[in-house]
């Protein structure tokens, strides 16, 4: 099994995939678990997300473990978070995806969150702003024009799901207990209150999403690659 070298044991590696309709995407990469998600979605655009998102998620880990994409052992935590399990476990990673965009990201024995939303004007979000924000924080959005007000509540939301995700925790932790910078530079260090945990955040947006990585205790190395269905009909190949 390649656990992967000492370069890629210090660098998180993020790849961005496209989930726009084409081919019909490959339900053969998941294993039973998954396949039985997939066919509880009632709406066949969700089932297919799930599938192109789990399914490269499935391709990049075997790429990196040396073993078939159904092979790969993901097991999930009593937390509720995904891990790999066995002698593989060193190898972490974590998921998320939005409409159009599905961000993988995959480390080496580094606690790691991501969070990915669309920032496509078509939601306010402001019923939301008092729910996740301290009161100071949602005074300040709520002062600001619509389109600022939905692009700084995406920004605070993907960045405190991204900690939150790393932590294992999801929103168990309540999200107006910690507090995410809202500025546009990186990276940042936030600390939690309870327990002291320590994570770097580095932004990811782009024009098309607002996005967010969090990694437990150092700041790493970050690299953004594209993924490419090719690798799908690859490796279902072999």
């Amino acid at each position: 099994m390649n656990m992967g070298s000492g370069d890629e044991q210090g660098t998180i590696v993020v790849w961005r995939v496209d989930l726009h309709p084409g081919e019909p995407p490959d339900g053969s990469l998941l294993d039973a678990r998954e396949r039985t998600v997939a066919d509880a979605f009632v709406y066949p655009d969700d089932r297919e997300r799930y599938i192109r998102s789990h399914g490269a998620l499935r391709v990049l880990l075997s790429d990196r473990l040396g073993v078939p994409p159904a092979s790969v052992p993901i097991g999930v935590a009593t937390s509720g978070k995904p891990l790999l399990v066995g002698p593989a476990q060193e190898v972490t990673f974590n998921l998320s995806h939005s409409r159009n965009t599905a961000l993988i990201a995959i480390g080496h024995a580094v606690e790691l969150g991501i969070d990915v939303e669309d920032d496509d004007g078509c939601t306010a979000y402001s019923e939301l702003i008092d729910t996740v924000f301290d009161k100071a924080t949602a005074d300040r959005i709520n002062r600001e024009d619509p389109q600022r007000r939905r692009h700084l509540f995406l920004r605070g939301w993907t960045r405190k799901e991204a900690v939150a995700k790393a932590l294992g925790s999801g929103f168990q932790i309540d999200p107006k207990h910690f507090l995410v910078p809202l500025d546009s530079a990186s990276p940042w260090t936030v600390r939690l209150p309870y327990g002291g945990a320590e994570f770097s955040l580095i932004d990811l947006s782009t024009a098309a999403v607002v996005a967010a990585l969090a990694v437990e205790s150092f700041k790493p190395r970050v690299l953004v690659r594209d993924y490419h269905r090719e690798r799908d009909r690859r490796q279902s190949a072999r």
